[in-house]
């Protein structure tokens, strides 16, 4: 992990929102309207939150067609991570670069 990485996981991270998000997403896939309903929050502030936690490598997205309206879906899903972090680790990321 390099130091760009970190900051944006943890700033991903470092909002009660993304957090809903996240947990949410780790029980099931949902689609861009079910989720904003079950975390309780509008769908442009969720698109935020969800490129932030997609850009850091959080959660992944995948299209979905389908024969009657809505037409297509964007369906959301976590991608499983650990983040083992301490300031060691952090000196240790920092000053490889």
């Amino acid at each position: 992990m390099d130091k760009k990485s970190l900051a944006e996981m943890l700033n991903a991270l470092g909002n009660e929102h993304s957090l809903k998000i996240l947990a949410t997403l780790a029980e099931c896939e949902c689609y861009v309207s079910e989720l904003a309903k079950e975390v309780g929050i509008s769908r442009p502030l969720l698109y935020l939150h969800l490129k932030k936690l997609e850009n850091a490598g959080l959660v992944e997205n995948e299209i979905r067609h389908f024969e009657e309206p809505p037409y297509t879906k964007k369906y959301y899903k976590a991608k499983n991570f650990e983040l083992v972090l301490s300031l060691s680790r952090i000196k240790e990321i920092v000053k490889k670069e």
